[in-house]
C-alpha cells in the first residue's frame, strides 16, 4: 500500500524550517519510505499550517507534518501563535481521523541577530525532524494496523 506524506512547512525562518524537513525527508527514506511519496508544501507562516494539513489529509494524503519554528515577534506573542497552531493541528486530527504530526516549535528565546542561537536551533532541528519522521513510521504502521484489523 502506498502511503502518502504530506510535508507543510512554513516560510519564516526558512533556514531552520528547511533543517527539520530535510532530515525528516532523510530519515523517512532510511525507514523504507520512497521519497516520490513524501510531499512538501510551503506556506507562508505557522498560522497557515492547519488549514493546509486540513486540505491535504482531505484530499487523500494519509499523514501530514506540520514543520514550523515560531519566535516572538512585534506584532503577536508567539506563545500565542504557537499554542493556535497546536490546537488547530490537534483539532484537524480529530475532524479528518487522520494523524497530523506537529513539529511547530516556539522556544522562549531566540535571537536572530545571533549565529551561534540560530546554528543551536538548525541543528535542534535535525534532531526534531529525525524524531518526527519516527513518530510518523509509527502513526502509519498504526494506522494500517487498524485498516486491516476492522
Amino acid at each position: 500500500m502506498t502511503q502518502k506524506i504530506a510535508v507543510i512547512c512554513a516560510g519564516w525562518n526558512e533556514d531552520i524550517v528547511a533543517s527539520a524537513e530535510n532530515s525528516f525527508k532523510a530519515e523517512m527514506q532510511n525507514k523504507g519510505f520512497p521519497a516520490e511519496n513524501i510531499h512538501v508544501f510551503k506556506v507562508p507562516g505557522s498560522l497557515e499550517i492547519p488549514l493546509a494539513g486540513k486540505k491535504l489529509l482531505e484530499e487523500g494524503y494519509d499523514i501530514a507534518v506540520g514543520i514550523g519554528f515560531v519566535v516572538n515577534g512585534a506584532i503577536y506573542r508567539h506563545e500565542f501563535v504557537g499554542q493556535a497552531v497546536v490546537s488547530g493541528i490537534v483539532d484537524v486530527q480529530l475532524q479528518t481521523g487522520k494523524p497530523f504530526l506537529s513539529v511547530v516549535l516556539t522556544p522562549i528565546t531566540f535571537n536572530e541577530h545571533v549565529e551561534e542561537n540560530r546554528k543551536y536551533f538548525i541543528d535542534h532541528m535535525v534532531l526534531k525532524g529525525q524524531e518526527a519522521a519516527h513518530a510518523c513510521a509509527g502513526m502509519l504502521d498504526f494506522t494500517s494496523e487498524l485498516k486491516q484489523a476492522a
